[in-house]
């Protein structure tokens, strides 16, 4: 790009026979006073990045960063006027004039001053790359051309929307001698304004014309309309919730369950709301049947698109009433774990084939917080999102992903034997398939909540600690009477100290 312009201004200075005036300007960024610009270039390719680390982390939060060279950015109103002026002045053809600022800034700066306006933290220590220049060229380059090195800057890069070439302006060398602009702009009040004062500006037009994703459809219909999105579990709370979302977006909707009448009635309902929909009876805790499954999902559409693994069994009790009930861990682990394993490696082959498919697997809050009582359901669960990660490692480069939900408590009727959790703030089940379209929206690697994720780096950081607030809720919440071998339905009475502690632990399985 930069050649072009030598070349062309090369063309004109040897071969112009009419009088001409040069202009080089830095970088052009928006109107000043309006944001206003029609393609997105220089910085502004690094808003992406500052807009996702504002969605990942709160203002306040410091961060690291990048010192690097000094990019010189004018905005497109001060090149206009500035041109616009030279253009009627005597004497200057043949002139060159740098319309640049004279005072540019370091990158880290800009990428500060973008920050504070996209409302993203700042970089509190900004690294030189110069800190390495001990490191022997051929030692760097050398690490820069790995295989998984390549890779990842690929996919940050990819991910970010900054174009590879990008980065050789981390650290431009190059300063512009503006004194013959400075020198006829001099008394006209036409000068380059001090990016902070227009920043927010620039940021704001971005964000609500250019900003790529605008363009993108991330609506759960452009997703998954006329592609075959397979559901477990679909006749009752989460499943039900999502088959219900699926089918209203015009999926190819499958959905599989072990009652036959619920599941009949279900595919009728969903039929009658425009839904295309397709029941198959199975058990999932069955590996014949998983199998059965498959093959008559795949002789009848050919492929699956999206697989939600949905269908699961909680078991709410402490492992002081379990010593005599082992097979409450097999049956468990039966259809959490096996079950979904075995539909995920019955699908996958033609997925792989196809170098197309998403799993989603409804997994547990639990795995996060190390729940107590729930050891035979976190356990199965902690197995499926272990196989997870080890499969996405695998398929990675095959565009077969995977997104492990951690979802919190919701009213199901899988919880309805636990009386308690009448009288605790849960999850609606709509809310809970709003979590399962994100994931096939958006893909990501993982969906928890702030309060689940918390749980996780307190666990890393000070295990006790998070064992200790655990074994509190332990003890302040007490076995219901099914899992104590009682038959007594009566509710439970539910003190006000119970209730704040699970106000304050919304969603955590006590």
């Amino acid at each position: 790009y930069l050649l072009t312009k030598h070349e062309s201004e090369k063309v004109v200075r040897e071969s112009c026979t009419v009088p001409f005036r040069i202009y080089r300007p830095g970088m052009v960024v928006g109107h000043s006073k309006t944001g206003e610009m029609d393609k997105v270039d220089g910085p502004y390719y690094f808003f992406k990045m500052i807009q996702k680390i504002r969605h990942a982390l709160p203002q306040w939060v410091p961060t690291i960063g990048i010192e690097g060279g000094r990019l010189n950015i004018v905005p497109v109103d001060f090149v206009v006027n500035a041109m616009d002026h030279i253009a009627h002045l005597k004497g200057e053809d043949g002139n060159c004039f740098h319309l640049v600022d004279s005072d540019p800034y370091k990158v880290g700066e800009i990428l500060n001053i973008f920050s504070e306006a996209g409302h993203a933290p700042r970089m509190a220590m900004r690294i030189d790359s110069r800190m390495f220049g001990f490191v022997p060229p051929f030692i760097r380059q050398s690490l820069k051309n790995l295989p998984p090195v390549k890779r990842l800057t690929t996919a940050l890069l990819d991910d970010m929307g900054i174009p590879p070439s990008v980065l050789s302006f981390i650290n431009y060398p190059t300063r512009f001698d503006a004194r013959e602009t400075e020198r006829v702009l001099k008394d006209t009040g036409i000068e380059v304004p001090r990016l902070e004062g227009y920043a927010a500006v620039l940021w704001d037009f971005w964000e609500r014309n250019l900003d790529p994703d605008l363009f993108k459809d991330r609506t759960l219909r452009g997703t998954v309309e006329g592609k075959v999105c397979v559901i477990t579990g679909g006749t009752s709370g989460i499943g039900l919730a999502t088959a219900e979302k699926l089918a209203d977006a015009g999926a190819i909707l499958v959905i599989g369950a072990r009652k036959k009448e619920r599941l009949m009635e279900v595919a009728a309902d969903l039929e009658a709301r425009g839904g295309n929909v397709h029941a198959y009876q199975c058990d999932f805790a069955d590996m014949d049947d998983c199998d059965r499954f498959v093959k008559t999902v795949l002789d009848n559409h050919g492929h699956v698109d999206v697989l939600v693994n949905n269908a699961g069994r909680s078991i709410r009790r402490s492992l002081a009433l379990s010593f005599d009930r082992f097979h409450d861990f097999e049956r468990t682990m039966q259809l959490n774990y096996f079950g979904s394993v075995r539909l995920i490696m019955g699908f996958a082959p033609a997925m792989l084939e196809r170098r197309r498919g998403h799993v989603v697997n409804i997994s547990s809050i639990g795995v996060l917080t190390n729940a107590p009582r729930f050891s035979a359901y976190v356990a199965s669960k902690s197995a499926l999102d272990t196989f997870s990660r080890c499969a996405a490692a695998e398929w990675s480069d095959r565009n077969v992903t995977f997104t492990t939900i951690n979802m919190p408590l919701v009213k199901t009727p899988m919880i309805a034997p636990t009386k308690i959790y009448d009288s605790v703030p849960t999850l609606t089940p709509d809310e809970a398939a709003e979590m399962v379209a994100d994931a096939i929206v958006y893909r990501p690697k993982r969906i928890a909540t702030r309060l689940g994720i918390f749980a996780q780096v307190m666990q890393a950081l000070a295990p006790k600690m998070g064992e200790i607030v655990m074994n509190t809720g332990y003890r302040m919440f007490p076995d219901s009477p099914s899992a104590a071998g009682s038959r007594s339905g009566a509710k439970p009475k539910v003190s006000s100290e119970q209730v704040a502690f699970a106000a304050i632990m919304r969603g955590i399985y006590w």
